[in-house]
């Protein structure tokens, strides 16, 4: 089966609020097996909502559209469904009935205007909505099964999970897996499982660049599943195989929880010292849950002075070398250690830009340290070039040296 999802709203299609809906539901889909083919924005225009449900009826066998069931007069997704059905719309007493329940429930009086909302093409049927006041509608239209959910995420996901996942059950089902990946570009990433992302083979992979991480997709299709579970896990261990170090985490395990997992399993503990930037080391360290179990804390020294009061960093290293440097990188790790106390410790120095660079110490420049048990190493890294980029790459790589280190796999 295929599926197409429409999204409708004004404010969709200008950019003022962004579309979760779609990429929800079309992993609830993919989970029943049901292949999502399109995502559609369309405005509130009657007309244009009309012609955009007369097209995914005529190309998919399931649609699902989500926003437009308001009682404002912006809210134009029943009447344009009626449009489409060639129908008027008829009062459903029983939705209308719940509607004024919940405003009762809610202490207050249900306005004239919110009759509508209990409103549905004539040969349609109404899906309740526990959570609101927008009942949902169930309609055939051509070849296929429309189904009109509320914008309002909780509500749409509610109604999903009980009023259409049963009866799309037993189209067989779709098991996704992600594999995050670090170290390398996409290109080099992709090179390196090229076989397994052949247009065409089950399970279908792909990459996906994002927040300085590579992340591979592998989407698995089976008549059940634990058989695309099946598959998609000797995919993983496949692309896990070829890529070796790079691959950092499955699923929800990125860089903080797989560094978090490793510091765990060695009983070891971490402190940060931060300059350029600026506390994101342990911004991402402590967005994993259980982090303080292994996470001491951190120093933000952004100026000299802090560097030298906080860190013990000595004054002539930083007009010797300064302030981005190997020497102050090394120092500010060491004197964070033994300040925390800590089995770890990474900093962060370097320039952020946009200004402040020069020929010999270029925007982008960042020196990373880490210090253990075993001495401290110093890594000198030119990132690319924007403010929030060479901050979150820094970030991330500091935490890749230390995963690297607590494998075993750097000197």
């Amino acid at each position: 089966m295929k599926a197409i999802i429409l999204s409708i709203g004004d404010e969709l299609v200008s950019g003022q609020a962004l579309d979760t809906n779609s990429a929800d539901l079309a992993r609830r889909l993919g989970e029943l097996g049901v292949a999502a083919v399109e995502h559609r924005t369309v405005g509130d225009d009657r007309r244009a909502i009309a012609a955009a449900l007369t097209a995914a009826a005529a190309a998919a066998d399931v649609v699902l559209v989500t926003g437009g069931l308001g009682p404002t007069a912006d809210d134009l997704t029943r009447q344009a469904l009626a449009d489409a059905m060639g129908a008027e719309l008829v009062l459903d007493r029983e939705r209308l009935a719940e509607s004024e329940a919940v405003f009762r429930g809610r202490g207050r009086t249900m306005q004239p205007a919110n009759r509508i909302q209990a409103m549905v093409p004539a040969g349609a049927t109404s899906m309740p909505n526990p959570l609101g006041t927008a009942p949902g509608i169930a309609a055939r239209l051509g070849r296929a099964d429309v189904y009109v959910l509320p914008g309002v995420p909780h509500e749409m996901q509610r109604m999903f999970d009980e009023c259409i996942a049963p009866r799309l059950v037993g189209q067989g089902a779709v098991v996704h897996r992600r594999v995050h990946c670090f170290g390398k570009g996409e290109s080099d990433i992709a090179a390196g499982i090229a076989e397994l992302m052949e247009r065409g083979r089950n399970p279908a992979v792909g990459t996906t660049a994002s927040a300085g991480m590579i992340t591979v997709r592998v989407a698995a299709r089976g008549a059940s599943r634990q058989e695309a579970q099946d598959l998609a896990e000797r995919t993983v261990a496949e692309v896990r195989r070829r890529l070796g170090n790079l691959a950092v985490g499955l699923d929800e395990q990125t860089m903080p929880a797989a560094v978090g997992h490793l510091l765990r399993q060695a009983e070891a503990t971490l402190a940060t010292a931060e300059s350029c930037t600026g506390g994101l080391i342990g911004e991402l360290i402590t967005s994993v849950a259980g982090s303080s179990d292994y996470y001491l804390g951190g120093v933000v020294a952004y100026g000299n002075d802090a560097k030298c009061d906080l860190l013990a960093v000595p004054e002539g290293l930083i007009r010797q070398h300064g302030a981005v440097s190997e020497s102050v990188a090394a120092a500010m790790a060491e004197g964070c250690r033994k300040r925390f106390g800590a089995d770890w410790a990474v900093s962060v120095t370097g320039i952020a830009g946009p200004s402040g660079g020069s020929e010999d110490k270029p925007v982008g420049l960042v020196y990373i340290g880490l210090a253990g048990a075993a001495g401290t190493q110093v890594h000198r890294h030119i990132l690319p070039v924007t403010r929030d980029i060479v901050r979150l790459r820094a970030a991330l790589t500091a935490l890749d040296h230390l995963r690297l280190a607590l494998m075993g796999q750097e000197a």
